[in-house]
């Protein structure tokens, strides 16, 4: 299976940090560059910024050369893995999860670990300036 790549991102400056990762991925394997935001019901808008930052997100994923997605599903973890599937992904690069976001549940990450075991995933750790 040729390499597809696949940056999730959500609506914080942070995620441009995954976008780079994702280029640099997709120009070391020579691999289509996609750009995945999930919006889980109607929450995305909530802070007055987010849809300019969405929108400089996607510019910028764009510029680099990757094909931007954005995806409805009130489940983050089935919407990530049936895109995963339909596209025949073979790289994710995602953050890692805020320690005020974890729960006692598994992860998007652990989970996609565990039930799609045939793809690599990058898990970018998250910086003190993240937001």
């Amino acid at each position: 299976m040729n390499p597809k790549i696949l940056v999730g991102i959500t609506i914080q400056e942070n995620s441009r940090r995954l976008i780079d990762e994702g280029h640099r991925l997709s120009k070391e394997l020579n691999a289509p560059l996609h750009i995945l935001h999930i919006r889980k019901g109607e929450t995305i808008f909530d802070h007055p910024d987010s849809s300019k930052l969405l929108d400089e997100l996607f510019t910028y994923g764009g510029e680099l050369g990757g094909e931007v997605h954005f995806v409805c599903g009130d489940h983050v973890f089935d919407t990530f893995r049936t895109f995963i599937k339909d596209n025949h992904i073979t790289h994710l690069v995602i953050g890692e999860t805020s320690a005020t976001l974890q729960t006692a549940k598994p992860s998007v990450h652990d989970r996609l670990t565990h039930t799609l075991s045939d793809i690599e995933i990058v898990v970018l750790q998250r910086t003190s300036e993240a937001i």
